[in-house]
């Protein structure tokens, strides 16, 4: 951000996700007319608590993946010109209606680019509302306030990235610190410290009882023989 410039909040329109990845807007910008006052970053982890054991009284809570981050604004749209120029509320609302929403080339909401400072997102928008503060006399509003919900999008090779390295199918380095034993680490990256052996013979270990902290250790991916 240049000093003495205020940076806008922009949010960019996209048909889709290949044409957001070459920076090809379909679209004009909704540019908030202020800086949201807040931004909310709902940040959720999908858990697996079924039980493992028949008749077990309780279940181990399994991370299986990361949900995709929400974020949440609200933008102000004032057209009495108190606070600045003033604007056109309606032509405001039907602007971000036709930035964020739904498109009859791809039959889905466009793909978006928040972009305000340093922070900056790729999402489609998942919900919003509009609450309608003041009115002229004929029923023209004159201020508004938009609160909106976008649901991060992430491209597909992203995705797969990440994927990858929460998986026990890929091979893993990791340097040992004090007092770490190799059954406590196989169970920390495979969910089983049976394979502990299997670790030390791919790291051709003299002993497997006693690590030394720096030690750097591979964990290699499973065979489907030994998962």
């Amino acid at each position: 951000m240049t000093a003495g410039i205020l940076d806008k909040l922009k949010i960019i329109p996209f048909l889709d996700a290949e044409a957001l990845q070459t920076g090809l807007p379909s679209g004009p910008p909704f540019i908030a007319q202020f800086n949201p006052e807040t931004l909310t970053i709902k940040n959720e982890v999908e858990l697996n608590t079924e039980q493992t054991a028949q008749g077990s009284n309780g279940s181990e809570a399994k991370q299986i993946k990361v949900k995709e981050q929400e974020f949440n604004f609200d933008f102000f749209l004032d057209g009495t010109g108190a606070s600045g120029p003033g604007l056109d509320v309606f032509a405001s609302i039907e602007l971000f209606k036709l930035t964020t929403g739904f498109t009859g080339e791809t039959h889905r909401n466009r793909f978006l680019i928040l972009q305000w400072g340093t922070f900056v997102a790729t999402c489609v928008l998942q919900s919003y509302s509009i609450n309608y503060k003041l009115f002229r006399s004929d029923g023209t509003p004159l201020r508004a306030v938009i609160s909106a919900t976008f649901l991060e999008h992430k491209s597909l090779e992203l995705q797969d990235l990440i994927s990858n390295l929460m998986s026990p199918d890929v091979t893993y380095l990791h340097e040992v610190k004090q007092a770490e034993h190799l059954s406590q680490l196989c169970f920390k990256h495979y969910k089983q410290a049976k394979y502990y052996y299997h670790v030390a013979k791919h790291n051709q270990l003299d002993s497997f009882r006693q690590l030394d902290a720096g030690q750097k250790l591979v964990f290699p991916p499973l065979l489907k023989g030994n998962k």
